[in-house]
C-alpha cells in the first residue's frame, strides 16, 4: 500500500496504553486530544478504561451514561457524548462497573458498530486503554491504528511495559508502537528507551518509535488536582514537543482502513489467542 492509498476518509485511531497504572497515561490521553483541536482536527476520545474510568473526573465533567449504555444497546454512542472546554468530545468509560471490565464478542461488535458510525464525524480518535494486559486493553489496542505506550524510569513501569508490547505483538499481530517517557529528564527518557528497545529488538519482531520525555512538573499535580488542563506554563510547554512528534508521525500504511478492519482483525485474533498459552510475557527476559 503506498501512502496515496491510505484510506485518510477514514479518522486515524491511536490508543494510549501503559503496562503499568500511575504513569500518566490518561494525562497524555487528554492533552493528546486538546492539542490535535488546536491542530484544527475534530476530535473523539473514548475513555476505555472500563470499569474504572476517570477521564472525565479529570476533566470536571459529569453525563447521564457510559459506554455501558452503548454496548447494552440502551443509547447510541453519540446520545452519550460529553464535549470538553477545550473542544474535544468525549465517551465515558464508567466507574465502578465490574461487567464492563471484560467486553464480550457481541458487545465488541456493538461498540465498533457505533464507533465506526460516529468516527465519520472525527479526524481523530483516540482511545485511553486500561493500564495492564487485560482482554480489553489487547482488543481496543488491536482496533486501533497506532499505539502509544507511556512509561517511567521506574523499574517495574519498565518491566510491565515491556510485557504490554510482547503480548500485543504475539497475539495481536500489533508490530510499530510509539513509544514515551514521562517523569524523566532528556538522559534518563533516553536510557530508559534504548533499554526496553534493546531488550524488545532481542526478542520481539516490533518496532519502536521514540516521539520523547516529559520531565516531572509540579504543575502537573496541581492541574490533576484541579481538573484542569496545563495552561500557560512550563510543563505545557514541554508536553507539547511530544504531541506535537506524536501528530506528525505519519499514518500506519498497512493499518489505516478503517475501524470496521479493526475489529474484524482484533476478533480474529481474539479467537486465534483462546488457544494460545498464557505463560508469564516477562519469563526469561531481565531488563
Amino acid at each position: 500500500m503506498t501512502t496515496s492509498e491510505i484510506d485518510t476518509s477514514s479518522p486515524r485511531v491511536i490508543a494510549v496504553s501503559s503496562g503499568k497504572g500511575g504513569v500518566g497515561k490518561t494525562f497524555f490521553s487528554i492533552h493528546l486530544a486538546a492539542h490535535a483541536v488546536k491542530q484544527g482536527l475534530r476530535v473523539l476520545l473514548l475513555d476505555a478504561d472500563l470499569g474504572l474510568a476517570n477521564v472525565d473526573v479529570m476533566l470536571g465533567l459529569s453525563g447521564k451514561g457510559s459506554v455501558k449504555q452503548v454496548v447494552s444497546g440502551e443509547s447510541s454512542l453519540s446520545d452519550m457524548l460529553l464535549q470538553a472546554k477545550e473542544g474535544f468530545d468525549v465517551l465515558p468509560g464508567g466507574s465502578g462497573l465490574a461487567d464492563l471490565t471484560a467486553l464480550n464478542g457481541t458487545q465488541q461488535q456493538v461498540l465498533m458498530s457505533e464507533m465506526r458510525e460516529a468516527a465519520k464525524d472525527y479526524d481523530l480518535v483516540i482511545i485511553d486503554t486500561a493500564a495492564g494486559i487485560s482482554d480489553n486493553v489487547l482488543f481496543f489496542v488491536a482496533s486501533s491504528e497506532s499505539c502509544l505506550v507511556v512509561l517511567t524510569p521506574d523499574p517495574t513501569s519498565l518491566t510491565d511495559a515491556y510485557a504490554l508490547i510482547k503480548v500485543l505483538s504475539q497475539q495481536r499481530d500489533v508490530r510499530r508502537f510509539m513509544v514515551t517517557i514521562n517523569q524523566a529528564d532528556k538522559v534518563d527518557g533516553e536510557l530508559t528507551f534504548r533499554r526496553l528497545m534493546s531488550v524488545a529488538d532481542r526478542y520481539l519482531d516490533v518496532h519502536l518509535d521514540y516521539v520523547g520525555n516529559m520531565p516531572a512538573h509540579k504543575e502537573v499535580r496541581r492541574a490533576i488536582q484541579r481538573q484542569r488542563l496545563l495552561h500557560a506554563v512550563q510543563a505545557e510547554k514541554d508536553l507539547d514537543g511530544v504531541l506535537t512528534e506524536i501528530l506528525a508521525r505519519p499514518r500506519d500504511e498497512s493499518r489505516s482502513s478503517g475501524l470496521q478492519f479493526f475489529w474484524e482483525h482484533s476478533l480474529g485474533q481474539d479467537l486465534e489467542g483462546e488457544t494460545a498459552s498464557k505463560a508469564n510475557p516477562n519469563a526469561g527476559v531481565s531488563l
